[in-house]
């Protein structure tokens, strides 16, 4: 699960930088800190979401995980 994170955060952070090309300076910097903390907070929604779950279906709480980042993703800078 935490290598799965990983992936999903490079990718989310390459997304950021690639929107962000086109901006200079404090801009940028404050367009990829707004995009961290998303990370962050998809990733925590996502973590909330397989613990609560977790206890009545160990596949069904990695479904809803999974469908969440996927969701988040799917919205991040569209």
């Amino acid at each position: 699960m935490s290598f799965a994170s990983l992936v999903y955060s490079v990718f989310w952070m390459a997304e950021s930088w690639r929107a962000a090309q086109s901006l200079i300076g404090p801009t940028k910097v404050n367009h990829l800190a707004q995009d961290l903390w998303c990370l962050i907070l998809v990733l925590g929604s996502s973590y909330a979401v397989y613990q609560f779950c977790r206890h009545r279906s160990e596949r069904l709480s990695l479904v809803l995980c999974l469908l969440v980042a996927a969701a988040a993703m799917t919205w991040h800078r569209a």
